[in-house]
Protein backbone atom coordinates (compact mmCIF):
# COMPACT_ATOMS: atom_id res chain seq x y z
CA UNK A 1 0.00 0.00 0.00
CA UNK A 2 2.75 2.10 1.16
CA UNK A 3 4.56 1.46 -2.38
CA UNK A 4 1.42 2.76 -4.19
CA UNK A 5 0.87 5.78 -2.34
CA UNK A 6 4.86 7.01 -2.89
CA UNK A 7 4.17 6.05 -6.78
CA UNK A 8 1.34 8.13 -7.29
CA UNK A 9 2.93 10.84 -5.14
CA UNK A 10 5.74 10.54 -7.26
CA UNK A 11 3.36 11.06 -10.22
CA UNK A 12 2.07 13.84 -8.98
CA UNK A 13 5.29 15.69 -8.21
CA UNK A 14 6.57 14.88 -12.39
CA UNK A 15 3.06 16.48 -13.18
CA UNK A 16 3.39 19.65 -11.77
CA UNK A 17 7.44 20.12 -12.65
CA UNK A 18 6.35 19.53 -16.44
CA UNK A 19 3.11 21.88 -16.28
CA UNK A 20 5.95 24.58 -14.77
CA UNK A 21 8.06 23.87 -17.68
CA UNK A 22 5.32 24.24 -19.83
CA UNK A 23 4.23 27.42 -18.37
CA UNK A 24 7.77 29.01 -18.09
CA UNK A 25 9.35 27.48 -21.42
CA UNK A 26 5.95 27.90 -23.20
CA UNK A 27 6.68 31.42 -25.71
CA UNK A 28 5.13 34.89 -24.45
CA UNK A 29 1.85 35.43 -26.13
CA UNK A 30 2.07 38.97 -27.71
CA UNK A 31 -0.82 40.97 -29.54
CA UNK A 32 0.11 41.66 -33.06
CA UNK A 33 -1.37 43.48 -36.33
CA UNK A 34 -1.31 43.47 -40.00
CA UNK A 35 -0.21 47.00 -41.76
CA UNK A 36 -2.67 48.98 -43.85
CA UNK A 37 -3.41 51.06 -46.18
CA UNK A 38 -4.95 54.16 -45.80
CA UNK A 39 -4.70 58.27 -45.80
CA UNK A 40 -1.76 59.73 -43.99
CA UNK A 41 -1.75 63.65 -43.23
CA UNK A 42 1.35 65.29 -42.18
CA UNK A 43 0.95 68.70 -40.67
CA UNK A 44 2.61 71.97 -38.93
CA UNK A 45 1.54 73.00 -35.47
CA UNK A 46 1.00 76.74 -35.26
CA UNK A 47 -0.72 79.09 -32.68
CA UNK A 48 -1.94 82.84 -33.91
CA UNK A 49 -4.42 85.14 -33.27
CA UNK A 50 -7.33 86.75 -35.83
CA UNK A 51 -6.67 90.35 -37.13
CA UNK A 52 -8.73 92.50 -39.44
CA UNK A 53 -6.15 92.58 -42.98
CA UNK A 54 -6.90 96.59 -43.17
CA UNK A 55 -6.44 98.00 -39.63
CA UNK A 56 -4.53 100.63 -37.35
CA UNK A 57 -3.34 101.11 -33.84
CA UNK A 58 -4.42 104.78 -33.31
CA UNK A 59 -2.17 106.98 -30.65
CA UNK A 60 -1.70 110.26 -29.51
CA UNK A 61 1.90 112.47 -30.49
CA UNK A 62 1.54 114.17 -27.16
CA UNK A 63 0.80 114.48 -23.47
CA UNK A 64 -2.63 115.93 -22.43
CA UNK A 65 -5.51 115.45 -21.29
CA UNK A 66 -8.79 114.32 -23.23
CA UNK A 67 -11.93 116.64 -23.32
CA UNK A 68 -14.02 115.17 -25.76
CA UNK A 69 -14.52 111.70 -26.83
CA UNK A 70 -16.30 111.54 -29.87
CA UNK A 71 -16.48 107.75 -31.26
CA UNK A 72 -16.87 104.73 -29.02
CA UNK A 73 -16.08 101.17 -29.82
CA UNK A 74 -18.22 99.37 -32.48
CA UNK A 75 -18.97 102.78 -34.57
CA UNK A 76 -18.28 103.20 -38.27
CA UNK A 77 -16.01 105.88 -38.88
CA UNK A 78 -14.40 107.06 -42.49
CA UNK A 79 -10.79 108.13 -42.83
CA UNK A 80 -10.03 111.64 -40.73
CA UNK A 81 -13.05 111.39 -38.71
CA UNK A 82 -12.41 112.82 -34.92
CA UNK A 83 -12.05 110.16 -32.48
CA UNK A 84 -11.36 112.28 -29.91
CA UNK A 85 -9.78 115.49 -28.75
CA UNK A 86 -6.83 116.43 -26.18
CA UNK A 87 -7.37 119.91 -24.32
CA UNK A 88 -6.25 122.48 -27.07
CA UNK A 89 -6.46 125.52 -25.09
CA UNK A 90 -2.65 126.38 -24.88
CA UNK A 91 -2.15 125.14 -28.06
CA UNK A 92 -4.86 127.35 -29.74
CA UNK A 93 -3.22 130.31 -27.78
CA UNK A 94 0.25 129.45 -29.56
CA UNK A 95 -1.98 129.59 -33.15
CA UNK A 96 -3.42 132.88 -32.22
CA UNK A 97 -0.45 134.63 -31.40
CA UNK A 98 1.05 132.92 -34.56
CA UNK A 99 -1.13 134.29 -37.11
CA UNK A 100 -0.87 137.55 -35.52
CA UNK A 101 2.71 137.75 -35.89
CA UNK A 102 2.38 136.70 -39.15
CA UNK A 103 0.10 139.40 -39.95
CA UNK A 104 2.52 141.60 -38.82
CA UNK A 105 5.52 140.53 -40.23
CA UNK A 106 3.36 140.85 -43.78
CA UNK A 107 2.63 144.23 -43.00
CA UNK A 108 6.40 145.53 -42.51
CA UNK A 109 7.40 143.21 -45.17
CA UNK A 110 4.69 145.30 -47.89
CA UNK A 111 6.13 148.78 -46.14
CA UNK A 112 9.42 147.86 -46.79
CA UNK A 113 8.93 146.74 -50.08
CA UNK A 114 7.14 150.18 -51.01
CA UNK A 115 9.98 152.55 -49.24
CA UNK A 116 12.72 150.37 -51.22
CA UNK A 117 10.48 151.52 -54.61
CA UNK A 118 11.27 155.15 -53.35
CA UNK A 119 14.62 154.54 -52.36
CA UNK A 120 14.07 155.17 -48.54
CA UNK A 121 15.30 152.13 -47.46
CA UNK A 122 18.33 149.71 -47.51
CA UNK A 123 18.38 146.18 -49.70
CA UNK A 124 19.58 144.85 -46.73
CA UNK A 125 16.34 146.06 -44.46
CA UNK A 126 14.37 144.65 -47.13
CA UNK A 127 16.04 141.24 -47.32
CA UNK A 128 15.45 141.68 -42.71
CA UNK A 129 11.28 141.89 -43.74
CA UNK A 130 11.38 139.10 -46.21
CA UNK A 131 13.06 136.95 -43.44
CA UNK A 132 10.87 138.01 -40.89
CA UNK A 133 8.20 137.13 -42.71
CA UNK A 134 9.37 133.77 -44.24
CA UNK A 135 10.19 132.83 -40.15
CA UNK A 136 6.42 134.30 -39.07
CA UNK A 137 4.87 131.68 -41.96
CA UNK A 138 6.68 128.99 -40.68
CA UNK A 139 6.28 129.35 -37.32
CA UNK A 140 2.29 129.18 -37.90
CA UNK A 141 2.53 126.13 -39.89
CA UNK A 142 4.41 124.50 -36.66
CA UNK A 143 1.13 125.93 -34.51
CA UNK A 144 -0.99 124.46 -37.32
CA UNK A 145 0.74 120.90 -36.92
CA UNK A 146 0.98 121.11 -33.06
CA UNK A 147 -3.01 121.40 -33.05
CA UNK A 148 -3.71 119.47 -35.29
CA UNK A 149 -2.10 116.44 -32.61
CA UNK A 150 -4.58 117.39 -30.25
CA UNK A 151 -7.25 115.67 -32.54
CA UNK A 152 -6.85 111.73 -33.18
CA UNK A 153 -8.53 111.01 -36.15
CA UNK A 154 -9.49 107.76 -38.16
CA UNK A 155 -6.21 106.89 -40.49
CA UNK A 156 -8.62 104.42 -41.95
CA UNK A 157 -12.09 103.84 -43.14
CA UNK A 158 -14.26 100.99 -41.05
CA UNK A 159 -15.17 100.63 -37.39
CA UNK A 160 -13.62 101.26 -33.59
CA UNK A 161 -12.98 97.92 -33.26
CA UNK A 162 -11.15 98.56 -29.79
CA UNK A 163 -10.76 101.13 -27.51
CA UNK A 164 -7.60 100.81 -25.70
CA UNK A 165 -7.77 101.51 -21.77
CA UNK A 166 -11.66 102.64 -22.48
CA UNK A 167 -10.86 106.24 -23.31
CA UNK A 168 -12.66 108.48 -21.30
CA UNK A 169 -13.22 112.51 -20.97
CA UNK A 170 -10.42 113.48 -18.23
CA UNK A 171 -8.25 110.88 -18.77
CA UNK A 172 -4.60 112.02 -19.39
CA UNK A 173 -2.47 110.21 -22.26
CA UNK A 174 1.24 110.36 -23.08
CA UNK A 175 3.23 110.69 -26.15
CA UNK A 176 2.85 107.40 -27.94
CA UNK A 177 0.09 105.67 -25.85
CA UNK A 178 -2.26 103.57 -28.22
CA UNK A 179 -5.83 105.00 -28.05
CA UNK A 180 -8.01 103.10 -30.44
CA UNK A 181 -7.90 100.71 -33.34
CA UNK A 182 -9.98 101.45 -36.22
CA UNK A 183 -10.18 98.75 -39.20
CA UNK A 184 -12.29 96.66 -41.31
CA UNK A 185 -13.40 93.39 -39.97
CA UNK A 186 -15.56 92.33 -42.83
CA UNK A 187 -12.14 90.75 -44.30
CA UNK A 188 -9.95 88.75 -41.77
CA UNK A 189 -6.74 86.44 -40.85
CA UNK A 190 -5.07 84.55 -38.50
CA UNK A 191 -1.40 85.95 -37.81
CA UNK A 192 0.59 82.83 -36.81
CA UNK A 193 4.22 81.49 -35.20
CA UNK A 194 5.31 78.02 -36.41
CA UNK A 195 8.54 76.84 -35.14
CA UNK A 196 11.77 77.28 -37.37
CA UNK A 197 12.18 73.89 -37.46
CA UNK A 198 8.97 73.57 -39.19
CA UNK A 199 9.30 76.55 -41.36
CA UNK A 200 10.99 75.04 -44.42
CA UNK A 201 7.58 72.14 -44.98
CA UNK A 202 5.66 75.40 -45.43
CA UNK A 203 4.28 77.15 -48.78
CA UNK A 204 1.59 79.66 -49.66
CA UNK A 205 -1.63 77.74 -50.99
CA UNK A 206 -1.40 75.22 -48.54
CA UNK A 207 -4.30 74.14 -46.46
CA UNK A 208 -5.02 74.85 -42.75
CA UNK A 209 -7.38 73.69 -40.06
CA UNK A 210 -7.77 76.04 -37.10
CA UNK A 211 -9.37 75.49 -34.10
CA UNK A 212 -10.48 78.28 -31.62
CA UNK A 213 -11.78 77.79 -27.80
CA UNK A 214 -14.82 79.82 -28.69
CA UNK A 215 -15.88 76.41 -31.14
CA UNK A 216 -15.13 73.38 -29.71
CA UNK A 217 -14.71 70.28 -31.73
CA UNK A 218 -15.00 72.39 -34.79
CA UNK A 219 -11.99 72.51 -37.52
CA UNK A 220 -12.26 76.26 -39.17
CA UNK A 221 -10.75 76.51 -42.79
CA UNK A 222 -7.79 78.46 -43.90
CA UNK A 223 -5.14 78.78 -46.32
CA UNK A 224 -1.35 80.04 -46.38
CA UNK A 225 -1.02 83.01 -48.37
CA UNK A 226 2.17 84.80 -46.90
CA UNK A 227 5.34 83.83 -44.75
CA UNK A 228 7.70 86.21 -43.55
CA UNK A 229 11.27 86.10 -45.13
CA UNK A 230 13.14 86.37 -41.85
CA UNK A 231 12.29 84.99 -38.70
CA UNK A 232 12.83 85.69 -34.90
CA UNK A 233 16.34 84.44 -33.55
CA UNK A 234 14.78 84.86 -29.73
CA UNK A 235 11.47 83.26 -30.02
CA UNK A 236 13.28 80.72 -33.01
CA UNK A 237 9.60 81.29 -34.84
CA UNK A 238 8.87 82.21 -38.63
CA UNK A 239 5.47 84.19 -38.95
CA UNK A 240 3.65 83.23 -41.20
CA UNK A 241 -0.24 84.56 -42.38
CA UNK A 242 -3.07 82.65 -42.86
CA UNK A 243 -6.15 83.69 -44.72
CA UNK A 244 -9.89 82.95 -44.14
CA UNK A 245 -13.27 82.94 -46.37
CA UNK A 246 -15.64 85.51 -45.73
CA UNK A 247 -17.98 83.29 -43.41
CA UNK A 248 -15.54 82.44 -41.47
CA UNK A 249 -16.97 82.84 -37.28
CA UNK A 250 -14.20 83.74 -36.22
CA UNK A 251 -13.53 87.74 -35.05
CA UNK A 252 -10.70 89.83 -34.57
CA UNK A 253 -8.43 89.20 -31.63
CA UNK A 254 -9.34 85.67 -30.73
CA UNK A 255 -6.69 83.13 -30.61
CA UNK A 256 -6.34 79.68 -33.09
CA UNK A 257 -4.48 76.89 -32.75
CA UNK A 258 -3.29 75.77 -36.43
CA UNK A 259 -2.67 72.87 -38.37
CA UNK A 260 -1.28 73.54 -41.71
CA UNK A 261 -1.50 70.53 -43.88
CA UNK A 262 2.31 69.86 -45.68
CA UNK A 263 1.53 66.72 -47.09
CA UNK A 264 -1.39 64.42 -47.84
CA UNK A 265 -1.18 60.81 -49.23
CA UNK A 266 -4.17 58.15 -50.09
CA UNK A 267 -1.97 54.80 -49.90
CA UNK A 268 0.00 55.52 -47.35
CA UNK A 269 1.60 52.17 -45.22
CA UNK A 270 0.06 52.32 -41.70
CA UNK A 271 0.65 50.66 -38.89
CA UNK A 272 -0.69 51.40 -34.85
CA UNK A 273 0.55 53.70 -32.81
CA UNK A 274 1.82 51.55 -29.91
CA UNK A 275 3.33 49.08 -32.44
CA UNK A 276 6.40 51.70 -33.09
CA UNK A 277 9.34 52.01 -30.74
CA UNK A 278 11.34 55.03 -31.46
CA UNK A 279 12.31 54.65 -34.90
CA UNK A 280 11.90 50.69 -35.38
CA UNK A 281 8.93 48.88 -35.02
CA UNK A 282 8.46 45.24 -33.95
CA UNK A 283 7.60 42.16 -35.88
CA UNK A 284 6.77 39.04 -35.60
CA UNK A 285 8.98 36.10 -38.71
CA UNK A 286 8.64 32.15 -37.73
CA UNK A 287 7.71 32.66 -34.01
CA UNK A 288 10.27 34.91 -33.08
CA UNK A 289 10.50 38.87 -32.73
CA UNK A 290 12.95 41.36 -35.11
CA UNK A 291 13.33 45.00 -34.42
CA UNK A 292 13.12 47.04 -37.58
CA UNK A 293 14.22 50.12 -38.55
CA UNK A 294 11.91 52.14 -40.29
CA UNK A 295 11.54 56.11 -41.80
CA UNK A 296 8.22 57.57 -39.88
CA UNK A 297 5.78 59.36 -41.90
CA UNK A 298 3.02 61.27 -40.10
CA UNK A 299 2.18 60.61 -36.78
CA UNK A 300 -2.25 60.75 -35.69
CA UNK A 301 -3.55 59.76 -32.80
CA UNK A 302 -3.72 56.28 -33.32
CA UNK A 303 -1.78 55.41 -36.39
CA UNK A 304 1.77 56.02 -37.65
CA UNK A 305 2.66 56.27 -41.83
CA UNK A 306 5.98 54.48 -42.64
CA UNK A 307 7.43 55.47 -45.29
CA UNK A 308 9.70 52.50 -45.91
CA UNK A 309 11.33 49.98 -43.86
CA UNK A 310 8.01 48.09 -43.62
CA UNK A 311 6.83 45.49 -45.95
CA UNK A 312 2.77 45.48 -46.24
CA UNK A 313 2.05 41.72 -45.29
CA UNK A 314 4.53 41.62 -42.16
CA UNK A 315 2.62 41.59 -38.86
CA UNK A 316 4.00 44.04 -36.46
CA UNK A 317 3.86 43.51 -32.46
CA UNK A 318 1.63 46.21 -30.80
CA UNK A 319 2.87 46.89 -27.10
CA UNK A 320 5.86 45.33 -27.24
CA UNK A 321 7.08 44.10 -23.57
CA UNK A 322 10.06 45.79 -21.52
CA UNK A 323 13.56 43.61 -22.42
CA UNK A 324 12.34 42.26 -25.52
CA UNK A 325 15.12 40.80 -27.72
CA UNK A 326 15.98 39.99 -31.44
CA UNK A 327 15.00 36.48 -32.00
CA UNK A 328 13.49 36.11 -28.90
CA UNK A 329 10.27 33.39 -29.29
CA UNK A 330 6.99 34.55 -28.82
CA UNK A 331 3.21 33.89 -30.15
CA UNK A 332 0.75 35.70 -31.27
CA UNK A 333 -2.75 35.96 -29.66
CA UNK A 334 -5.86 38.06 -30.22
CA UNK A 335 -7.25 40.78 -28.49
CA UNK A 336 -10.00 38.90 -26.62
CA UNK A 337 -7.12 36.53 -24.91
CA UNK A 338 -6.15 39.49 -23.27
Amino acid sequence: MSKRIVWIGGAGVVLLVLVLLFMFLRPAAVEVATPERGTAVEAVYATGTVEPVRYARVGSKIAGRVTNVLKQEGEQVDQGDILAIIDVTESYSQLQEAQARLQLAEAEFDRAERLRRSGNVSVAALDQARSAQAAAGAALRGAKARLDDHFITAPVAGEVLRSEYKVKTGDMVQPGQILYMVGDASELYVDAEVDEEDIVKVRPGQEALLRADAFPGRALEGAVFRMTPFGDPVGRTYRIHISLPGDTPLVPGMTAEINIVVRHEENALLVPLPSVSGNSVWTLREGRAARIPVELGAVGTGKVEILSGLDDDTPVILDPPAGLKDGQRLRSRSRSEG
